[in-house]
C-alpha cells in the first residue's frame, strides 16, 4: 500500500512541476514575442523617418475649448527630409492636442508649419462647418507653428468666430 501512495505522490509531484515548468515556459515564450514583435518596433524603414518632435497645444473658439476639433501641421518648406509628412491630432473635450506624424504622440517634424483646424457635423444630411471655414484651409486659416527640437512645443490657438 505505501508503494502505491509514493507512486501517486511522485505522479502528482512530478505533475505539479510539469505544470509549473510548462507555465513558466509559456510566459518566457510570451514575453519574448512581445518584446520581439511590438507593435512599433523599428524597422528599415522607420529608420529613414526624420526625426519628430512631441507636440501639441489647446484649441479654443472665443475663448471656449474646442472639442473634436483636427488640428494639422503642414510643413511651409518642404526639403528632401520632410518634403511629404504632416502631422495630425484631435481635440479632446477641454481644446487639448498631440500631434502624431507616424505614430500615436510622436509629434512633427522641425520647422515652419502652416496650420490647419477643423471641426465639422451632420445636420440633416448636410455638413455644417462646427467653426469658421476659413480655419480649414492652409490659404486662408493665418494660422503657423514653429516646431524646434527643443521642447515644449505647445501652442494655443485662440480662434475667432468674427
Amino acid at each position: 500500500m505505501s508503494s502505491v501512495i509514493t507512486t501517486r505522490r511522485g505522479i502528482a509531484s512530478n505533475l505539479s512541476s510539469g505544470y509549473a515548468g510548462a507555465a513558466a515556459l509559456a510566459g518566457v515564450l510570451i514575453a519574448s514575442m512581445l518584446a520581439g514583435c511590438s507593435r512599433y518596433r523599428e524597422d528599415e524603414w522607420s529608420r529613414q523617418w526624420p526625426s519628430r518632435f512631441p507636440t501639441g497645444g489647446v484649441v479654443t473658439l472665443d475663448g471656449a475649448p474646442v472639442a473634436e476639433a483636427v488640428v494639422t501641421l503642414s510643413i511651409t518648406r518642404p526639403d528632401r527630409d520632410n518634403n511629404a509628412f504632416t502631422a495630425v491630432g484631435m481635440t479632446d473635450l477641454q481644446g487639448r492636442f498631440v500631434l502624431r506624424t507616424f505614430r500615436p504622440g510622436d509629434g512633427a517634424v522641425e520647422g515652419k508649419h502652416a496650420v490647419t483646424i477643423s471641426k465639422s457635423s451632420m445636420e440633416k444630411g448636410t455638413l455644417v462647418n462646427e467653426i469658421p471655414a476659413r480655419f480649414a484651409r492652409i490659404e486662408t486659416s493665418g494660422l503657423t507653428a514653429e516646431v524646434t527640437a527643443k521642447t515644449p512645443n505647445e501652442f494655443r490657438f485662440d480662434l475667432s468666430a468674427k
